[in-house]
């Protein structure tokens, strides 16, 4: 098989299938449980909190450097701080609240997902031209990756009673920046380190706010601090043993 064609179309599948997998156990929760759903979000977002911390800020910290991540990071920090205030005084999706609130979450998950899979794909793509094994090792993280985030994406949808057909229609949406970033990688073959390192920390910082800001700030009001702390120690320590399985 063609190496461009096939390289697109591993940044496509990854994408998707590791969203699309998190959407899939998402869809499988009881939305009418009080405490479930939160208690998911909260593992999910000690996962992701790791998998930030473990994975993606030192791959962009080893690709650029310290100060080109950390000003992606606060790129990111600001435009999706910025876009929220923009969405709570222009978009209104729904006459209820709090729907519109869990649906907004949602989006912003998937807009932080589809902003940092374009460099993993940009770096897949390059790899799998010139290192294949780890391309294949991209691949798979980024397919770990996305499984959490596609699960705390899917849950405000399902919470607001959103059509379970979304899911995996936003699945394929976010699947497409990596597909893109994949192709890039593998017709450029070099990447800019400093670019890369730049739109990671865009994307870590995007990501960062919404399970900080979206998904924490409401499951603190859910839950109560002796049931959040261990579900956010468990999804830390899960996301540790993603890395460790990874390395």
């Amino acid at each position: 098989m063609n190496s461009l064609l096939f390289s697109t179309m591993m940044g496509f599948g990854v994408g998707g299938v590791g969203v699309g997998l998190g959407g899939l156990v998402a869809c499988g929760i009881d939305r009418r449980s009080e405490k479930t759903p939160w208690l998911i979000l909260s593992v999910a977002a000690g996962m992701i909190f790791a998998l930030l911390g473990l994975e993606l800020l030192p791959e962009s910290v080893r690709t650029g450097g310290y100060l080109v991540s950390l000003s992606g990071i606060i790129t990111g920090l600001l435009f999706i701080f910025l876009l929220e205030q923009v969405s709570h005084r222009v978009v209104i999706i729904t006459s209820n609240p709090r729907r519109s609130r869990f649906i907004r979450s949602g989006l912003w998950f998937a807009l932080g997902i589809a902003i940092h899979n374009f460099p993993v794909g940009f770096a897949m793509g390059t790899s799998l031209v010139n290192q294949p094994r780890m391309g294949f090792d991209l691949a798979t993280t980024m397919l770990f990756h996305n499984f959490p985030e596609g699960l705390a994406m899917s849950l405000p949808f399902i919470i607001a009673g959103v059509n379970r057909l979304v899911i995996p229609m936003l699945a394929s949406v976010v699947s497409v920046p990596s597909g893109l970033g994949a192709f890039l990688g593998t017709t450029l073959n070099n990447p800019n380190g400093g670019y890369l390192a730049f739109i990671c920390g865009i994307a870590i910082g995007t990501i960062l706010f919404v399970t900080w800001h979206e998904i924490l700030g409401h499951a603190r009001k859910k839950l109560v601090l002796p049931t959040l702390v261990p579900c956010l120690l468990v999804g830390l320590l899960l996301g540790k043993l993603i890395t460790f399985l990874l390395e």
